[in-house]
């Protein structure tokens, strides 16, 4: 799964390497959203779709409102009963095309979540110890990421998201069976079509990302505690790595 992310850059960095068009972005102040060092599930996240042929940043709610949502009360999601309503934020690339919490998203709303890394927590018997993921040569990568659009009470329109994952590559699988499907370049447009409706084309590119463009190291335990924030959440602590898995190190 992916359950934590960052985002280090600042937004004019982040609109400049995905090709936002400019004077077109929604009224958000994003510098009160990034750079983060620990994104967490039901936070506010950077997400970019396509509509008239024009890429919008959209900061969304991290875990997918489903339609029959009733009532938000704080960050819970509740249903007609007041019961605590479960928000994915994780749609599965095996089966995103026939689960009715996706199928819809899947078809007609699909957008990018930019990220400059994500963590990960490796077992280790009752230990678990986290790691920074990144790409080895690129600042920024995106998420494939589904989103939909939900109707409060008041009348406000409310838009979340979910990161698609998948299984893990050779680089990732000493940590996790399971990673973020990260999208390459030259698929951004494919998957940004809202027009595009050919399943087996979009299905294609939810792959892992090949694992010799990855890096990665182990950190601090600082990040397990959503409260902590800053850089030096993603920084090596030297002794902590392991003679046993030198290629998890850049």
């Amino acid at each position: 799964m992916c359950g934590r992310f960052g985002i280090p850059g600042d937004y004019v960095e982040m609109a400049n390497n995905f090709d936002i068009s400019p004077g077109i972005e929604r009224d958000t102040v994003w510098e009160t959203l990034i750079p983060r060092y620990n994104v967490a599930p039901t936070d506010q996240v950077p997400a970019i779709f396509e509509k008239d042929g024009h890429r919008y940043l959209e900061p969304m709610r991290w875990g997918l409102i489903p339609f029959h949502a009733e009532q938000m009360r704080g960050r819970a999601v509740l249903d007609r009963n007041e019961k605590t309503i479960n928000t994915p934020i994780n749609a599965r690339a095996e089966t995103v095309e026939s689960r009715g919490s996706f199928k819809s998203s899947f078809q007609k709303r699909r957008c990018l979540i930019p990220a400059g890394g994500f963590y990960e927590w490796k077992k280790n018997g009752r230990k678990r110890s986290p790691y920074w993921l990144h790409l080895e040569d690129q600042p920024w990568m995106a998420f494939a990421g589904l989103y939909n659009w939900w109707k409060t009470p008041l009348g406000k329109w409310m838009s979340s998201c979910t990161i698609i994952t998948t299984v893990a590559n050779g680089f990732m699988e000493p940590i996790h069976e399971r990673m973020p499907v990260i999208l390459t370049e030259g698929t951004y447009d494919l998957w940004l079509d809202p027009e595009n409706r050919d399943l087996s084309d979009l299905k294609e590119v939810l792959v892992p990302f090949p694992s010799a463009k990855m890096r990665g190291h182990r950190i601090a335990s600082l990040v397990n505690k959503v409260q902590n924030d800053g850089p030096g959440l993603i920084e090596p602590s030297p002794s902590m790595i392991s003679d046993q898995e030198p290629r998890l190190f850049t």
